[in-house]
């Protein structure tokens, strides 16, 4: 994977299209894609990616998820709304999330599955079921497990059997079952912050013993949530510490799993297994490029100030160094030390990239990689609207993909 740019390319898109400005490698994705889906696949045939919404929702990159085949994944109305602006059936529509909206009736009435996050959803939905005793009511439960990530996750239902004796996706399935049309369809998790090889291996160990306890039958899907490294530069990986596993060793703990269990029965009924990558698939293929407007030296500390924010670039730019590349424009160079990268906001703690050495200049373009994930998404609207996107292909053409926000754009739900 290599979205590094060439000092011509950046010159004509910064010409054509202004600076800062959002760059997807729309066939660097594409083969990463692939790679996570094929590798799954040749274990586990029966294996789809559900794209996390949330993650990076640029209609282009919605787009192309469903020319490849995959699912959306959502956790709003808002983004349901554009699943279905997209071209998606509901059956391929994955809708999750804490607090769902009005789409969520919607979907259900239209075949969907929901993956219920708490009591007070199950109670609704249940009530929806008695109401429309003509439909069967799909639904799933996003459990609440603990597989070692060393916190307390605030998601899906509590699996734990307290004093009592019963837990929360006891009553879950309880109501469920008092209602003859609703269908568990499966079992949903997502655990945040828990990449590594033995989390994953007690992901699917723990789901295989909820699917044993509440399901008579084979359920019809099992969806793991996300949580996978992505494909990265060096001297990003680098900076993480322990292994960073691939695709191919993920698929060794889940899939093969997955083909022990069920490999045996027809291919028909067989679970579907699902994941929900987002950082996973995308993170890896967008770049920023931004620009040095000013160079300054404070009680003997460098700051290089850019026309774009941390903001634009999401909290990796304030976790990691970003993979840069400088690309200089004849400006008269400046030696750093230790220079920070600084954004346009007037907030302290607006840092792009820390501890720079080497030289660089006013009008210097840099390309900041490793950006597709919760980045434009987390850009608010302060101080500056943000930038155009353009997607750029292997054979050098480019496509705007998202033009630049304007002041009517920011104010234009205000009353004036």
């Amino acid at each position: 994977m290599n979205c590094q740019l060439n000092k011509e390319q950046v010159d004509e898109v910064i010409k054509k299209y202004g600076s800062p400005l959002y760059i997807f490698h729309a066939e660097e994705f594409e083969q990463n894609y692939l790679e996570l889906l094929n590798t799954f696949r040749s274990i586990y045939p029966k294996y789809n990616i559900a794209y996390s919404y949330k993650t990076n929702y640029t209609p282009r990159i919605c787009h192309l998820v469903k020319r490849l085949g995959g699912l959306a994944e959502v956790v709003s109305d808002m983004e349901y709304r554009l699943a279905k602006k997209i071209g998606y059936d509901n059956a391929k529509i994955v809708y999750n999330g804490p607090i769902k909206g009005e789409g969520m009736y919607e979907h259900i009435l239209l075949g969907g599955v929901v993956n219920v996050d708490n009591l007070e959803e199950m109670k609704a939905i249940a009530l929806f079921a008695v109401e429309h005793k003509e439909i069967t009511v799909h639904l799933a439960f996003r459990v609440n497990i603990d597989i070692g990530q060393g916190f307390i996750s605030r998601f899906g239902l509590d699996a734990y059997e307290a004093q009592t004796g019963s837990s929360e996706l006891d009553s879950a399935f309880q109501m469920a079952r008092s209602e003859p049309n609703i269908k568990v369809a499966g079992l949903h998790c997502h655990v945040g912050r828990s990449r590594g090889i033995e989390a994953w291996k007690n992901r699917i160990r723990i789901m295989f013993k909820l699917v044993d306890r509440y399901f008579s039958s084979v359920p019809e899907f099992i969806d793991l949530g996300s949580g996978m490294n992505s494909v990265m530069e060096l001297d990003l990986a680098k900076q993480f510490s322990g292994h960073i596993p691939t695709f191919k060793e993920y698929a060794e703990e889940v899939a093969v799993a997955m083909k022990e269990k069920y490999g045996s029965l027809p291919y028909e009924e067989q679970p579907v297994l699902y994941t929900e990558p987002g950082t996973t698939i995308i993170s890896g293929n967008m770049s920023f490029l931004g620009t040095v407007k000013s160079i300054k030296n404070v009680k003997g500390k460098s700051y290089i100030t850019f026309d774009c924010s941390g903001g634009n670039m999401g909290d990796i730019c304030h976790l990691k160094k970003l993979p840069i590349t400088i690309y200089h424009n004849g400006g008269e160079k400046v030696r750093c030390e230790d220079a920070d990268f600084v954004g346009y906001t007037c907030l302290e703690h607006d840092h792009i990239y820390e501890g720079f050495n080497g030289e660089i200049a006013v009008g210097d373009v840099v390309q900041f990689r490793n950006v597709g994930s919760y980045s434009n998404v987390f850009k608010p609207p302060f101080i500056l609207p943000n930038c155009a996107m353009i997607q750029i292909d292997k054979d050098g053409s480019t496509e705007c993909i998202k033009r630049r926000e304007t002041i009517d754009d920011i104010f234009q739900t205000y009353i004036f």
